[in-house]
């Protein structure tokens, strides 16, 4: 984290090698709200190979939007030439940028007005947007025409969604009803960019808050599977949910997990098991416990109280995990080779198939896992084969 007072020395330097420097959006509002930053974004009539001049540690971090960094272990410090940007080639990124004058015409290129303000480095705030007034009444207002904002860029869409979930505020009406008018612009986003905003907006504290502008705009409907659950949480629940708990909800109202999603593989698997369990629509035995795992058991059983199909039940489940004769096939006190030994057959599928039924027959605790039990009960059942 870092404040504004870190990088002060960035404005101070800048001035001293005569160029006009400002502190410039969310680190602004961050000082505005008394918050901490994680990014120093800094604007300036310097061009990119100046400002690396007068730091000879700046790298060009995005030299084609005229931008270059100064790395520090902490925080991120980007300073950006004085630009407005050309046509937008693919509601994302302009195809050219071109340089102007002065910082007013800088921040009309932004996206909202609480993300417009600019200081200097004698901490005065200058306003050429209405940030101020728009902080001080909780509003979320893009920048000039909405709708140009978001044919511009249309991941300024979730965004809107984002600082909703982040501060609590309202969306400004013609902004709102622009980002539902505008909501099949999504589709033309990178599925990764999508999925990280999403993500970002289920972390904030005014998280139902933001589902519910996205049930309402119906945006809910351009992120894949996820509407029904949306949906289902604005209407029933009070408190945030957890990630892992949402996603889950969501795909088991879809029936599945949408390939959409550009989640890991870890996270992939998860979520698909979890529906599995949660749509079955039984209680968890200890045969699940041992095939799925505590986690994923929790996160469906959790799932299943929400949707009111089973009692939330935790404590009961890490009990029986805790309790389980075996946790693992390499508990089971009779192992592959003495299967083979015992019968005398050559290696096969048959082997890892025999080993599997007898661990649920353990886990189901119809027989002992101690090596005589086991033996036991596979002699028999050979000799009832030979009959």
């Amino acid at each position: 984290m870092a404040t504004i007072k870190d990088a002060m020395y960035v404005l101070r330097a800048l001035k001293k090698s005569g160029y006009e420097a400002f502190f410039v959006g969310g680190c602004v509002r961050d000082y505005l709200m008394k918050k901490d930053s994680n990014d120093i974004d800094i604007t300036t009539n310097a061009k990119p190979h100046e400002v690396m001049k007068v730091f000879k540690k700046a790298k060009p971090t995005g030299i084609q939007y005229g931008t270059v960094s100064i790395p520090n272990e902490n925080y991120s410090i980007e300073i950006t030439t004085y630009r407005k940007d050309g046509v937008y080639i693919d509601n994302r990124h302009p195809e050219t940028v071109e340089e102007v004058l002065t910082v007013e015409e800088d921040v009309k290129r932004r996206d909202f007005t609480i993300n417009g303000l600019v200081m200097n480095d004698a901490m005065q705030i200058f306003d050429h947007v209405g940030g101020k007034d728009d902080i001080k009444n909780k509003m979320i207002r893009a920048i000039g025409e909405p709708t140009e904002r978001f044919n511009e860029d249309a991941l300024r869409i979730l965004r809107a969604v984002y600082f909703q979930a982040k501060f609590g505020f309202q969306i400004e009406k013609n902004t709102r009803t622009a980002m539902e008018e505008q909501k099949e612009l999504i589709h033309n986003l990178a599925k990764e960019r999508v999925l990280n905003e999403t993500l970002k907006i289920l972390k904030e504290k005014e998280q139902l808050k933001a589902l519910k502008t996205l049930d309402t705009t119906g945006i809910s409907r351009i992120l894949p599977g996820l509407d029904k659950g949306i949906k289902y949480i604005v209407e029933t629940q009070k408190e945030p949910l957890f990630i892992d708990t949402f996603f889950a909800l969501c795909f088991t109202l879809n029936g599945s997990v949408p390939s959409e999603w550009k989640f890991s593989n870890v996270a992939k698997n998860k979520y698909e098991k979890t529906v599995h369990l949660v749509n079955m629509r039984r209680p968890l035995t200890d045969v699940d416990l041992f095939t799925y795992g505590l986690e994923i058991c929790l996160l469906a059983n959790k799932v299943s109280f929400l949707l009111n199909y089973t009692p939330f039940q935790k404590q009961a489940l890490e009990k029986r995990f805790e309790t389980l004769p075996i946790k693992s096939s390499l508990d089971l006190k009779f192992r592959a080779n003495d299967l083979i030994q015992l019968l005398n057959k050559k290696q096969g599928a048959w082997v890892s198939k025999y080993i599997d039924e007898l661990t649920i027959l353990v886990l189901e605790q119809k027989i002992e896992n101690t090596y005589d039990s086991i033996k036991a009960y596979v002699l028999k059942k050979e000799a009832n084969h030979e009959k």
